[in-house]
């Protein structure tokens, strides 16, 4: 079996320092990233090989993963330093959200704040602050940022869920429970807080919290797995099944470990991340969007969209992209009539084109950025 290949690459920018490690394991035909700060992992990503290739096309694939992984990394810090001195609220925002979702958590919150004294007056920001907090394990910051929200939007539904989160974490099964379903109440296709209530009401049982609670488990165990089961694709026949099954014995140790290992929100979390990406990129004001990485990404919104046919976050992010796919379309025409005028210098209907052409091409870049704003 060949020995593993490696690439280590050293990371500066803003005063800080990054590490970049990629390595590719023959045995396990995977390519695993992973990147440190002060000798801490904080991000990492795992590429399965779906066919077979040699070790030199495997390590070719590996520096591929390896650059396009560190050129992402360095697009979200460079964007950071570009609007560090920005008064715009929106693209501090923007920027703490990209942090949060490298788990740079810390640096996530003193976006936010930011975003907060510049003037953002939306319940946004407390999210990311309180989702930070609650990610580093300060449950009373969380919380505390959670309410702050919560004052400016009630309706919440994810401060809901994020408060029943915390609540969990304090064993207040109840005050945890009423949250959840707070949550649902107010988007009955938001899939986190049916396995969070699940989750809740099997720790209740082990750890007998509120006799209620108990009462209420044999009734709607099944309907909010069952629910969980729709919405969330992680939790897979096979698994339910498993879960009712060690239910039923009343192994109710087992069923939480097996639950806690389900994703929250594993698709979500990758659409919030393929839309901060192209925000970053026009932040950049780079027009040249990869239309491999475009096609990729439609191609993973619809298969979500097919599994969740409720889930409008997914439809919402499928428009950006196929608006993001319209202006590739409209620079590639643009770039035809000028090649026909390069031909013929005389061709006056191409001449014409090109100018309608870059009029209409600047107006879906400006709509591509409201869209992402």
């Amino acid at each position: 079996m060949a020995d593993n290949f490696e690439l280590r690459e050293e990371i500066n920018r803003g005063g800080e320092e990054y590490f970049l490690q990629t390595t590719f394991l023959p045995r396990d035909r995977s390519v695993i990233t992973v990147f440190f700060k002060k000798g801490i992992s904080f991000d990492s990503d795992t590429y399965q090989l779906k066919e077979e290739k040699s070790m030199d096309e495997a390590i070719e694939l590996a520096k591929v993963i390896h650059n396009r992984n560190r050129d992402k990394f360095l697009l979200l810090l460079d964007v950071k330093e570009k609007i560090s001195s920005s008064d715009k609220s929106s693209f501090h925002l923007k920027i703490a959200n990209a942090l949060f979702l490298r788990n740079l958590y810390h640096e996530a919150v003193d976006e936010a704040e930011t975003a907060i004294k510049k003037g953002e007056k939306g319940a946004e920001p407390y999210k990311i602050v309180s989702e930070s907090w609650y990610k580093i394990g300060e449950y009373s910051k969380a919380f505390k940022a959670v309410n702050e929200g919560l004052k400016i939007r009630i309706d919440y539904p994810d401060l809901h869920n994020l408060a029943g989160k915390i609540y969990y974490r304090r064993n207040e099964c109840r005050r945890a429970v009423d949250s959840f379903k707070r949550a649902i109440e107010l988007n009955y296709y938001y899939g986190a807080p049916y396995l969070n209530i699940v989750r809740t009401y099997i720790m209740n049982s082990i750890i007998k919290q509120d006799y209620e609670l108990s009462h209420e488990l044999e009734g709607d165990f099944d309907e909010y797995l069952d629910k969980v089961a729709t919405l969330n694709p992680s939790l897979n026949g096979d698994k339910t099944d498993e879960v009712k099954e060690l239910f039923s014995k009343g192994k109710y140790d087992e069923v939480l470990k097996l639950l806690d290992s389900v994703e929250e929100a594993s698709d979500r979390i990758y659409i919030d991340k393929v839309i901060s990406e192209l925000y970053l990129i026009i932040l950049q004001s780079d027009n040249n969007l990869d239309p491999v990485e475009i096609d990729k990404y439609l191609d993973a919104m619809k298969k979500i969209v097919d599994q969740n046919p409720n889930f409008a976050d997914a439809y919402n992010s499928l428009g950006i992209l196929y608006t993001a796919k319209c202006k590739m379309f409209m620079d590639k025409a643009g770039k035809a009539f000028e090649k026909a005028v390069m031909i013929n210098k005389d061709y006056e209907k191409a001449k014409k084109n090109i100018r309608l052409t870059e009029n209409e091409r600047h107006g879906v870049f400006i709509l591509l950025k409201a869209l992402l704003d």
